[in-house]
């Protein structure tokens, strides 16, 4: 049987600590570019093993170029082996690239802990996405301060086991 991975812990609540922080118009001006490099210096340092502040390292192929592409993102995990994303990107006004490759090119890949695994993405709409943002949202409830924020509705994408 295999082993399933850890759930990560709920990082907050959509009126707690972090979500004031992230909300906050300095942290959303610096950590878009702070962050993203911290966590690809982490990926490459550990193997994707140990990533602060990420759940998953996700794997994707350029929607545009057709190049490899790599993102350490925050996600929760399912039960099932599933993975939900959000695409919040700081609440910026645009999409973030990740989410481009996944519409262009589902299959994918994830290194959690470092351990790949091979994975299929599916845009969520409607009812699924009710739910997959509730299952985002019970992980990390600062998402939902976000929609204070900007009025684009983020992508939320369920990755399952190919």
């Amino acid at each position: 049987m295999a082993k399933q991975p850890r759930t990560p812990k709920p990082r907050g609540s959509a009126d707690g600590i972090l979500a004031a922080i992230v909300t906050n118009d300095w942290f959303r001006k610096v950590a878009p570019k702070t962050i993203p490099a911290f966590h690809q210096a982490m990926n490459r340092l550990t193997r994707g093993r140990f990533v602060p502040g990420a759940a998953l390292v996700l794997h994707t192929t350029g929607a545009k170029t057709g190049q490899p592409r790599t993102t350490p993102l925050e996600a929760t995990s399912g039960p099932d082996g599933t993975w939900v994303l959000v695409g919040s990107n700081f609440a910026r006004e645009f999409h973030p690239a990740w989410t481009s490759n996944l519409i262009a090119n589902p299959e994918c890949e994830i290194v959690v802990r470092g351990r790949r695994r091979a994975m299929t993405a599916e845009l969520l709409e409607g009812p699924a996405r009710d739910i997959g943002w509730q299952q985002a949202l019970d992980h990390f409830g600062a998402w939902d301060a976000y929609t204070d924020i900007t009025n684009r509705e983020f992508r939320i994408f369920r990755l399952s086991p190919r």
